[in-house]
């Protein structure tokens, strides 16, 4: 077994590193989404320079923020530029944003006093995701074998921000477009409306008579009110006429409002949002070579996603697993904060729009030009505030921070949860979300959970895992070199997609004094199959026994022998122990306590290591080597 507890990294870091991460990149993202800001006829532009924007220094300390119920927060000033185009003036000038709630060294929040932590959560990755379903119809309740059952396959098109789109198959083979509060449409006429040809479509898209026969008339009376179209004037139209004939009949129908539509939806950059994550996917998935600063859907997304989807149905490719960790990632703290950062930006430009287009006239008029324009009026600080304000206190994912005892804080602030807004529901989620994968190991805990309505839905990280920047959860391993462990190369930290294809070996294996493993053939694992071969067939090995529990779990004394739903209890009680006078040691400890109690910042440490001389109620003296 390999014993490396020294290789534990910080316990917290998930939590101050997304904040950090918000700090440095994730605001000037959000502004770069939002400039400039014009007014209807462009006279007016305001530009906002996010690389250059200050914090101020918090007005109360910790402790004084505690006593008076205050938020410990930083003033958030950004230079702001006000440019007249008519009369060619210029003013800049240094604004108030807003406040912006700041991160305590042990990972939470104080508002109004109470502390708060923010939730991890873990939802379906941005990108395209192909599924398959087998339909059955029985004639009598009582039958065992179905009279008819056939096979329906479905794409669906996830974004970060802005509509999701299916592609789906029907019994009757028919390819359509379906999109949430949309009527459906046949797929033909969104492809024609996104600018493409008949010619192109029917050279790139695999079996493409399937597309045409959807507008077989002779097949169904249902195809009436979906005429074929030829180019994409006459898609736009039919596309107008299906979306507002119904809800607006007085509405002049023409092509335009139809193009409008299809932009707003998938092609605006402002509506519409794929993410970094969701752009690798598809490009990763559909083979495309499409820039990786294009977030919004482009034809040739939708021509390759039907393509696929074809070959699907005649089984050239594979369904994917949606419960599989390369297609979940994690939000976390920094980016939360970052979405609702922008959500408070969209609110500020509309209201400086407003602004600007109210006083274009009275500018127009005045003889001094930009001079009486005074920045601080355009630019006002509840946008942001109340946004932030929204979030810190009406948001499931924003909890006021479990203080029982310290393993209460510290899991609490390593928790995963699959609720809250653009996750799953407790009412809908089904066993197979709630369930334990195989990529789940050295990533997510498989004993820590808690018990009722959200078993499966709320998770805990492991204790060795860490979060990368594009949300994807890592676990470490050790590298082998023909049956040897290679300690000093380091660790190599993996994510589920990276490790379903190499050959990985448990860290409870025995070692020789040289790191060599057995020579007998050993047990493996690669991707969800076990499987037995020689060590010099092994690529990775885990660094540590405890690498696929959590913290709490890894407090329980003899795991290995303590059954599943006993640990279960035990890792959560564990959080619920109330220390009264003297907090003491465990009789029988896992060698995690100290650990534990040190990150969560309930422990007072030392600067420097030394000897400690003496201790009492009022201080605690300690000699030290280092000056």
């Amino acid at each position: 077994m390999l014993s490396s507890h020294y290789l534990i990294s910080d316990f917290l870091e998930i939590q101050r590193k997304s904040f950090f991460r918000l700090l440095q990149k994730g605001i000037k993202e959000e502004f770069s989404k939002r400039n400039p800001i014009n007014n209807r006829k462009k006279e007016l532009e305001i530009f906002f320079y996010p690389e250059f924007y200050k914090l101020s220094f918090p007005k109360l300390s910790l402790r004084d923020a505690i006593i008076y119920s205050k938020s410990y927060s930083s003033r958030f000033y950004i230079p702001v530029q006000l440019t007249n185009k008519k009369t060619k003036t210029i003013k800049f000038k240094w604004v108030l944003l807003g406040h912006l709630p700041l991160m305590t060294k042990r990972g939470h929040f104080l508002i109004n006093g109470a502390a708060r932590i923010i939730i991890n959560q873990i939802i379906r990755s941005p990108g395209i995701y192909y599924h398959g379903r087998v339909y059955e119809i029985f004639s009598d309740k009582w039958n065992n074998k179905p009279d008819q059952s056939y096979h329906r396959y479905y794409a669906d098109l996830i974004c970060m921000r802005g509509t999701w789109l299916r592609i789906e198959i029907d019994k009757e083979k028919i390819i359509w477009a379906r999109m949430k509060k949309s009527p459906k449409m046949p797929l033909w006429w969104i492809l024609m409306a996104m600018g493409l040809s008949e010619r192109i479509i029917l050279k790139s898209v695999f079996d493409s008579k399937r597309l045409l026969e959807s507008f077989d008339f002779s097949k169904t009376e249902k195809f009436q009110d979906y005429p074929y179209v030829k180019n994409p004037l006459q898609a736009w139209k039919q596309i107008a006429l299906t979306i507002y004939s119904k809800k607006n009949p007085d509405l002049k129908i023409t092509s335009e409002l139809g193009r409008q539509w299809i932009f707003r939806k998938f092609m605006n950059p402002r509506t519409y949002d794929l993410g970094n994550q969701g752009r690798i996917c598809f490009n990763k998935k559909l083979g495309l070579s499409i820039s990786l600063k294009q977030f919004t859907l482009t034809p040739k997304d939708l021509l390759a996603a039907t393509d696929y989807l074809l070959k699907l149905e005649k089984g050239l490719k594979d369904v994917d697993d949606i419960d599989h960790l390369k297609n979940r990632r994690v939000r976390t703290s920094g980016e939360l904060i970052q979405i609702q950062f922008g959500i408070g930006l969209i609110r500020l430009e509309k209201f400086i729009r407003e602004k600007l287009n109210k006083r274009t006239k009275k500018l127009n008029r005045t003889k001094k030009g930009i001079s009486f324009f005074s920045i601080t009026k355009l630019i006002n600080t509840k946008p942001l505030n109340g946004a932030l304000k929204e979030f810190f206190g009406t948001s499931p994912l924003s909890q006021f921070m479990d203080q029982i005892n310290p393993l209460a804080e510290i899991t609490h602030k390593r928790r995963l949860s699959s609720l809250g807004p653009g996750g799953v529901t407790r009412d809908t989620a089904t066993l197979a979300i709630r369930g334990i994968h195989t990529t789940h190991y050295g990533r997510i805990c498989p004993i820590e959970t808690p018990e009722g309505k959200n078993t499966g839905l709320v998770n805990s990280i492991t204790t060795y895992a860490r979060v990368n920047n594009e949300g994807l959860i890592e676990t470490p391993f050790y590298k082998m070199y023909l049956g040897q462990v290679q300690k000093d190369a380091g660790l190599f930290f993996l994510t589920a997609d990276k490790e379903e294809n190499v050959n990985v070996a448990a860290a409870d294996l025995p070692l020789s004094a040289n790191r060599l493993l057995p020579k007998q053939r050993i047990p493996f694992r690669i991707g969800s199959n076990f499987k037995k071969n020689y060590r010099e067939q092994i690529e990775y090995i885990g660094i540590s026994s405890t690498q696929m529990i959590s913290i709490a779990t890894s407090l329980i004394p003899f795991l290995e022998h303590d059954d599943a739903n006993r640990a279960l209890m035990g890792s959560n009680m564990q959080r619920q122990a109330v220390p009264l006078l003297r907090p003491d040691r465990p009789i029988v400890g896992t060698g995690l306590e100290a650990r534990t109690v040190s990150d969560s910042g309930h422990s007072i440490q030392a600067k420097n290591s030394g000897y400690i001389v003496y201790v009492s109620g009022e201080k605690i003296i300690m000699h030290t080597l280092k000056q």
